[in-house]
This record gives C-alpha cells, sequence and structure tokens, in this order.
C-alpha cells in the first residue's frame, strides 16, 4: 500500500517530502496536459508546486519523472511486494499475485491519475520514450529481484522472458482498460490483468489450420 502524506507515524521531514512528491506530480500532470511537455519549464512546474528547483531535483531526477508518477508508484509497489513474498510454485503465479497485490494497495485516487497519465504520454513523444526508458529500467530490478531469491544469474533467459511476459500481460489489461476510460475501476483492471495471464500459456499453444 501506498504510504499517505498525512500519515503521522512518518517523521514531519518525510510527510513534507511525500506532500511535495505529490504537488509536483499532480503539477505536471495539469501542465503537461494545458501546455505540452515542452511547453512547460521546470521553473514553471516548481511554481505550480509551491516549491523551489532545488526541490524538485531533490525528488525527481528529471521533468518527465514528475509527468509519470502514476506510472512509477505502480512498479515502485509492485517491486515492493514481490519483496515481501516468500516465493514458493509457479513463478508466474507468483509475479502475477505481486502485482496484482500492488495495485490493490494503492491510493484510491491513482485510478484517475493513471488513465489521466497514460492519456498525456500517449501524445507527448518525450514522456512516452522515459516511460520505456523507466520500465527498462524496471524490468532489470525485478530480474535482479528474482535472481537474488532463486540463486540465479539475472541474466537467465528464464528470469527475462518471464518479466518480459509478466510486463506485457499488465500493458494488455492496462492499455484496454485506460481505451475505456477505466470502466469498472479497479475490479474490471484486475479481471482483465488475470485474462491477459491466463492467455499467455493458453497463446503459446495455438495452431494455424493446414
Amino acid at each position: 500500500m501506498t504510504i499517505p502524506e498525512t500519515d503521522r507515524s512518518l517523521p514531519l521531514r518525510e510527510r513534507k517530502k511525500l506532500r511535495n512528491r505529490r504537488a509536483l506530480a499532480e503539477a505536471a500532470l495539469r501542465l503537461f496536459t494545458a501546455k505540452g511537455f515542452e511547453g512547460t519549464t521546470l521553473e514553471e512546474l516548481a511554481d505550480a508546486a509551491d516549491v523551489s528547483k532545488s526541490t524538485f531535483s531533490r525528488i525527481f531526477p528529471a521533468k518527465e519523472a514528475a509527468g509519470i508518477e502514476a506510472e512509477a508508484e505502480l512498479w515502485t509497489a509492485f517491486l515492493a511486494a514481490l519483496d515481501e513474498r516468500e516465493l514458493s510454485g509457479v513463478l508466474f503465479g507468483e509475479l502475477h499475485r505481486a502485482l496484482a497485490d500492488a495495485v490493490t494497495g494503492l491510493d484510491a485516487d491513482w485510478d484517475q491519475r493513471f488513465i489521466d497519465t497514460r492519456r498525456m504520454v500517449a501524445n507527448e513523444p518525450a514522456l512516452l520514450r522515459y516511460v520505456e526508458h523507466y520500465r527498462a529500467g524496471v524490468k532489470d530490478e525485478l530480474a535482479q529481484h528474482l535472481a537474488a531469491k532463486l540463486a540465479l544469474d539475472a541474466d537467465d533467459l528464464r528470469l527475462r522472458t518471464l518479466v518480459e511476459l509478466t510486463i506485457l500481460a499488465w500493458s494488455v489489461s492496462g492499455r484496454h482498460w485506460v481505451y475505456n476510460g477505466g470502466r469498472g475501476g479497479r475490479k474490471a483492471l484486475l479481471s482483465r490483468l488475470d485474462g491477459a495471464i491466463e492467455a499467455i500459456p493458453a497463446s503459446l499453444g495455438m495452431t494455424a489450420p493446414g
């Protein structure tokens, strides 16, 4: 589950950092949608969130990162959920359950933020490239997580293929959900994810007539 910036169990400094992160992400989504990514300066972004440029740089590595925060929240939660799991049985099923747990634990307002983010990214080549770069990093980190848990090499082709299939299942289900405006809520998204996971082994066994 994502940690709200109002959580009093966190030190004041951490709560403030989380508030600033959320404010910057919301400002980025709003300004990039209204003015375009290239048309929004870092100064405008920082001003809209009422923070300094140096504060921005301490929170996000690049302007693009603020624009895809909803995407980053998902994969951060997924990696955390996987870390907490004691893996047993079929690994594809374990990854499926960890991803479903991550989605379930996201903030209630994540749905609309993710939908808005993906629609924005589709119209901004720079952000689309950044998402692809970010997901490549997630794939590497996921392979390393699995390798450490299973005492395997992170470049093991079985692990790499498993990682790619997991991300693919999410892409197929998430794209459909966003295209339909999030109809059916998170329950529909998770159901579509279940279907995509189940379709992968079934699709590998498909044959053509003749």
